[in-house]
């Protein structure tokens, strides 16, 4: 608890840090306060995930202070899977010298936070580091022979992510004679959280399964070959150093690579029939891998230094080219990582001022009562929450609305034309743009 506690509080306090939730955490967001309000409308948005939901849902009280608690939640999250690798790794590496076992968590922990995109999407309140730590947290209980708090875990991941159950269910095979209970309740609870609210609140039994499978632009599944360009981002994302001492695991230490390399593949595969493959869907593989990376650097580290005085030159030069290697990708990672504040900056302010544009505007009622208001692309969402709407209710396909709110996407994108109507508000980024009386 005091380690959870502590995670928490730093959290807390990288709300310091400028940053707003991401497109798919608004309408989270969103979609917790409706179903508080037994109100939930899903029929427009991103594709439904259960577990983010449910936690949007007991936040929603909190009134506008929701979105900053939901960032607290994903940003400990984040930290709580760099916390669990350190300690997944130091378990792997348990045969290995007190200082070799520290340096097999550290390098795994480096390599979950150097994992590319890793502290973006934890910034904006993305669920894919979340879902790093339940799958960690799971792994880590298994081996602590905490099995049916690994199947809870399990559960909950499963709850995030749709390519977690072939994970689980691989496991609850092999778990079926002690906890059949649980193991039912699990086969009938995971699928019913994600199909009957869907259901129910948008009339389409596979709407999410069907809007998973409209990628953005420049996405993996837009390409020729979906499969190859997703593993070539993983490639990029994956922290090479922690990925290639992990071909020197071995035994129980190798399961996590074996796992992180499958949920890559599975990922892929998808992309082939028509789902996305983004480059956040990857994490957890990626993750995975810096685990089993960190234990299989510690038995590299014993083979360089059981080496024989005539072949011990060649393994050390190789532990040093490993070593070099790390500090070399982990200088440009963590340049990236430094340069994430002035880059998640305009999105704050993006944030902020509109609902401030919304008050100047007349508030919530007047805009409204004008007529079904517009906005960009990608910023639906964030309209809809501070309107207190469904996300059908918002026009954001770029085209103008009875009420049009119009802004930059980022600094450096251009300004979208001003449609026709008279200016009823206007900040630093916002243009509120009316063709009502």
């Amino acid at each position: 608890m005091r380690i959870a506690g502590s995670l928490i509080a730093l959290a807390t306090l990288s709300l310091f840090l400028p940053a707003a939730p991401g497109y798919d955490a608004w309408a989270w967001l969103l979609w917790g306060r409706e179903l508080g309000s037994l109100s939930l409308d899903t029929a427009a948005g991103p594709a439904w995930k259960p577990l983010p939901v449910a936690v949007a849902a007991l936040l929603a009280p909190a009134g506008s202070a929701a979105p900053e608690l939901w960032l607290v939640v994903a940003r400990a999250g984040a930290l709580a899977a760099v916390v669990l690798a350190a300690a997944l790794a130091w378990r792997l590496a348990a045969r290995h010298p007190r200082p070799v076992r520290i340096g097999a968590a550290a390098l795994a922990a480096a390599g979950v936070l150097l994992t590319g995109g890793f502290v973006r999407h934890a910034a904006v309140g993305d669920a894919e580091p979340l879902l790093v730590a339940l799958m960690l947290g799971a792994f880590e209980r298994a081996l602590a022979g905490r099995q049916r708090q690994a199947l809870g875990l399990g559960a909950l991941a499963a709850l995030v992510r749709p390519e977690t159950w072939p994970f689980l269910a691989a496991y609850a095979l092999w778990r079926r004679r002690e906890d059949r209970v649980l193991l039912v309740g699990i086969a009938v609870a995971v699928p019913a959280a994600w199909i009957v609210p869907e259901l129910l609140s948008s009339g389409e039994l596979l709407r999410s399964a069907d809007r998973a499978r409209v990628p953005n632009p420049g996405q993996p599944a837009t390409a020729d070959l979906p499969s190859l360009a997703t593993l070539a981002v993983a490639g990029g994302l994956v922290f090479l150093p922690t990925a290639a001492a992990a071909l020197f695991a071995r035994g129980r230490a190798a399961v996590p690579a074996l796992a992180g390399a499958a949920w890559i593949a599975l990922v892929a595969a998808m992309s082939e029939v028509g789902f996305s493959g983004e480059p956040r869907y990857v994490l957890p593989g990626a993750a995975l891998l810096a685990v089993s990376g960190g234990a299989g650097a510690a038995r590299l580290w014993e083979v360089v230094a059981a080496g024989r005085p005539s072949g011990g030159a060649p393994r050390l030069a190789a532990a040093a080219a490993l070593a070099l290697a790390a500090l070399a990708v982990a200088a440009v990672r963590a340049t990236d990582v430094a340069e994430l504040g002035p880059r998640l900056a305009p999105q704050e302010r993006l944030a902020a001022d509109l609902a401030r544009a919304i008050d100047a505007a007349g508030g919530r009622d007047a805009v409204l009562a004008c007529g079904r208001p517009a906005v960009g692309r990608y910023r639906g969402t964030l309209l809809a929450w501070h309107l207190d709407v469904p996300k059908r209710s918002v026009l954001a396909d770029g085209e103008p609305g009875a009420i049009t709110f119009r802004s930059r996407l980022t600094p450096a994108a251009a300004p979208a034309p001003p449609p026709r109507g008279r200016t009823v508000a206007a900040n630093a980024r916002w243009t509120v743009t009316a063709r009502c009386g």
